[in-house]
């Protein structure tokens, strides 16, 4: 792995932001002086940081209207420094941000999956924020409104359409994961992230499908990352979940894959409990196992497609199931990755199966790349650099 590719940055949803890495490579100097030992303080650092090079707001939910019709949903903002503001040779005109989003959706009725992508440089449909969360890339949206989270997304038109209109209420309190909110992905200094989430969103709103708008009610869950962008360079790619169970607990694990296909030491979880405390989780406290394949007709990349997740020391053993097989995105006209991202179902691992609850999964460097895609070098062709 080249040390361009060890400079982006991992964490968890991160998958995709670290592809956009594009601009010079001052990354440690002048405006990306990431400090991991300034103290966090909310709302402010919901929003936006400037010393930060790669920075994500991520929200996954699982949705059902009034006939019990089921849904998930995926909305990602990514932010990725350009250039900083007194590097030698910097065009004024060269772009000081770039702002990518994905969104997408599951029907799990219809077993379908859709995605689309954007992109844009800061002030030009897209930006966020730096005084509290308020992030937008044209008329895809998220921010926070008296403590709770506004949501609006969109994609087609006429009898394509597909839009979420959503109200979003925590309800736990903000989780810090990692050394109180700082997340190591690897060794190396840059290897490094704060890295927040709401667990439990309660969930309400609207969903339209063509001219028809029903409500919907459900749970979501919150990522917010940012840092200097650091990928262990052992790490070929990683596998993040989020679990939200029935019984009033949230589990977030993910785990570091290495060349040598073992898990790396860095890999590391949250257990969330019902009052809301957290049990930070280490790589020997938790296992995965992966009990079935799905391939990709178009990257003919093998993903995992089914697994017994084990937390012994909380006495808890679940089967997560994918709703949909193909929840792939390929993303070739924002992120360059490709990667899957999917809604899936909790269950006991037992022969009733019993529903356990929700869960989102993320996974990269199946289809290549380390997980990083392909953009991983300065030398981008000015056209492939939105201005």
């Amino acid at each position: 792995m080249s040390d361009r590719r060890r400079r982006l940055f991992s964490g968890l949803p991160s998958l995709i932001v670290l592809v956009l890495t594009l601009g010079r490579a001052e990354a440690t100097e002048g405006r990306f002086s990431f400090d991991p030992t300034r103290p966090l303080a909310f709302p402010r650092d919901h929003g936006s940081h400037d010393d930060a090079r790669i920075e994500w707001w991520y929200v996954t939910g699982h949705l059902r209207d009034a006939r019990g019709k089921e849904s998930g949903y995926q909305l990602t903002f990514f932010r990725t420094g350009m250039q900083t503001s007194t590097a030698p040779g910097n065009s004024p005109l060269q772009a000081r941000d770039l702002f990518l989003a994905h969104f997408a959706t599951t029907d799990a009725d219809s077993r379908s999956f859709r995605f689309a992508e954007r992109v844009h440089r800061t002030g030009i449909g897209a930006g966020a924020r730096a005084e509290h969360l308020d992030v937008f890339n044209e008329d895809w949206h998220l921010q926070e409104i008296g403590g709770n989270l506004v949501l609006e997304a969109r994609r087609g038109s006429g009898a394509e359409l597909e839009a979420l209109s959503l109200l979003l209420t925590p309800d736990k309190p903000l989780v810090l994961h990692g050394e109180r909110g700082l997340s190591r992905k690897g060794p190396e200094p840059e290897a490094v992230s704060r890295y927040v989430s709401y667990t439990r969103l309660k969930t309400s709103g609207w969903r339209t499908q063509g001219n028809v708008a029903v409500p919907v009610e459900g749970i979501s869950w919150m990522d917010h990352e940012w840092g200097p962008g650091g990928l262990g360079k052992e790490s070929t790619g990683w596998d993040w979940f989020a679990l939200q169970l029935k019984d009033g607990r949230e589990l977030m694990l993910y785990r570091m894959r290495q060349r040598s296909e073992n898990a790396s030491r860095f890999s590391s979880g949250t257990l969330v409990r019902k009052d809301g405390s957290t049990v930070a989780l280490t790589p020997g406290d938790f296992t995965i196992e992966e009990t079935a394949r799905w391939k990709s007709p178009r990257s003919r990349a093998s993903y995992p497609a089914r697994w017994i997740v084990r937390v012994p020391r909380e006495a808890l053993a679940v089967e997560i199931v994918p709703l949909v097989a193909d929840q792939e995105l390929v993303t070739e006209g924002s992120t360059h990755v490709t990667y899957w991202e999917g809604a899936c179902r909790v269950r006991a691992v037992d022969e009733g199966a019993t529903d356990l609850g929700r869960a989102y999964v993320e996974m990269t460097g199946y289809a290549g790349g380390g997980g990083i895609g392909i953009l991983t070098d300065t030398s981008i062709p000015k056209r492939d650099v939105p201005r």
